[in-house]
């Protein structure tokens, strides 16, 4: 009787601890999304300044909205269309075979913010010169925010981003054989990540025994019937997080200037957010640079770019991960923009000199249009 007794208070001992800890975990998750609720507000504030400057930033031409069959996950695509998609539209109208039927190629952008801020028209000044200088239709998608949707929610709503533009082609008058990925900070990390699970979901459709404890995707679409003629031709990742196992206190002690690196509370708050399982953290799902060669040489585009800022703590890891696909035979070209730090591109202040962010921008819409005409 006395051996039972002692077990009932172990296990009730066990249930208590079980239940203290989930209502800590509870309490964490709450503090997460009061403080990212509050940085969403001042950084709509921000990105509002941000695009008040002149030349004034685009607006998106129209929204298209994923379907999904599970309640409360809403994937929206912004769609912003140079003028000459309007007349290819009009041709195609009014006649069923116009003399010049080739469709567009599309560029597929996914905004920054640490997983957990930001909205899909913040990359509307990129958009804008990626119209102007490679005629291409831009695709900006408004992935679900962390804490509230966790990973892998982002770069699984990437994945199905591609897949509804390659099962639409036709329709939307896109060329989804000439896809480019672009993508700045977290973003850049998507760029990156999508095309990796792409392939692992295709390879793996069959099977729920997916790699690193990673959730189904929830998809109205069948991954293989629907991917078509889907082709990502280049990546272009804006100082993209490719670690998650390495700490911020080492990379911001590594960094140039350590004090010009983003503050704490703004990595607490997104690495909490995005990743609270700390195993998970070595996904190459989460953490490419931790993705076993054969993936990244498969998964990923023969033609990458990867732009680094000097003071960014992210600096180190993109020079790492640079040289990591060089040695693969990925055409890589780099560049590290000096004397700037992390997001120098997206500043809040109106007055800011956007002609020299439109130097660069511009730069890197060369090479994509050498590519797009090169496919």
């Amino acid at each position: 009787m006395e051996s039972e007794h002692v077990k009932h208070l172990l296990n009730n001992s066990n249930s208590d601890t079980a239940m203290s800890e989930n209502r800590k975990m509870a309490t964490r998750r709450t503090w997460l999304r009061v403080q990212a609720m509050f940085w969403r507000f001042l950084m709509t504030i921000g990105m509002f300044l941000h695009t008040a400057g002149w030349p004034r930033a685009p607006r998106p031409s129209f929204v298209r909205r994923i379907p999904f069959t599970t309640r409360g996950r809403n994937v929206n695509l912004y769609f912003y269309c140079p003028q000459s998609y309007w007349n290819y539209r009009k041709s195609r109208r009014s006649s069923p075979s116009p003399a010049s039927d080739q469709p567009f190629p599309v560029v597929v952008n996914f905004h920054g913010g640490g997983f957990t801020l930001g909205t899909a028209t913040d990359d509307s000044y990129w958009a804008k010169c990626v119209m102007q200088e490679t005629n291409a239709v831009f695709v900006s998608v408004e992935y679900r925010l962390a804490p509230e949707n966790p990973f892998p929610a982002a770069v699984d709503d990437g994945v199905e981003a591609l897949l509804y533009l390659a099962s639409h082609a036709g329709e939307l008058g896109i060329d989804a054989s000439r896809i480019a990925l672009t993508g700045f900070s977290s973003g850049g990390n998507l760029a990156i990540t999508v095309p990796l699970r792409l392939r692992d979901r295709i390879k793996n459709e069959a099977s729920s025994d997916i790699v690193n404890m990673v959730e189904p995707l929830d998809s109205t679409q069948h991954l293989i019937a629907n991917q078509g003629n889907l082709n990502i031709v280049a990546t272009f990742a804006w100082y993209p997080l490719l670690d998650f196992v390495a700490s911020r206190e080492h990379r911001r002690a590594t960094s140039v200037i350590p004090g010009k690196t983003m503050p704490a509370f703004f990595t607490n708050l997104f690495d909490e957010s995005y990743l609270p399982n700390h195993e998970l953290r070595s996904s190459p799902f989460a953490s490419p640079e931790h993705a076993p060669d054969d993936m990244l040489n498969e998964a990923l585009p023969a033609d990458i770019f990867l732009y680094t800022c000097e003071w960014d703590m992210l600096l180190h890891e993109g020079q790492r991960f640079v040289r990591r696909l060089e040695a693969m035979g990925k055409r890589v070209r780099a560049m590290m923009v000096a004397q700037v730090p992390h997001a120098w591109d997206k500043s809040p202040n109106p007055f800011r000199d956007q002609d020299k962010i439109n130097i660069i921008y511009k730069a890197a819409c060369g090479e994509m249009k050498t590519i797009f005409d090169r496919s």
